[in-house]
């Protein structure tokens, strides 16, 4: 009798232990999901003035507001992407050698992936290109 009882006693441990863990894994996604829908992001391409994309950039985005920058670079595909950012008007500045550096306003809205597709131009990275 004794070895029934404990039986289900893991039984019953078991069974809780599953509804705990399924639990706080619905809190998680909860959380995350509120997360998600209160940002915006931008994303682009950078290329040069034939259409050729240009890996190794440096991208500085600033809040306007706030004055707080991320910055982040183009992949070997010269893509970059920001992650989450609080929605707002900001400015991007894009970097490369042999390119003069490109200065862009642009506005993250909520739950929107902002376009960041910026052309450089030939020059000094000292020359500055406003869009």
């Amino acid at each position: 009798m004794a070895s029934q009882s404990r039986g289900t006693d893991y039984r019953k441990l078991l069974i809780v232990s599953i509804i705990v863990f399924y639990f706080v894994l619905l809190c998680i996604t909860a959380l995350q999901s509120q997360t998600t829908i209160s940002t915006g992001s931008i994303q682009g391409t950078i290329t040069d003035p034939s259409g050729a994309v240009v890996p190794g950039a440096k991208i500085s985005i600033t809040n306007k507001a706030t004055s707080q920058a991320i910055s982040t670079g183009t992949t070997s595909s010269g893509t970059y992407t920001s992650g989450a950012l609080v929605p707002g008007d900001y400015t991007v500045r894009v970097e490369a050698a042999g390119f003069k550096a490109l200065t862009a306003a642009v506005s993250v809205q909520v739950g929107v992936t902002t376009s960041g597709n910026f052309k450089l131009e030939v020059g000094q990275t000292g020359q500055v290109v406003e869009v």
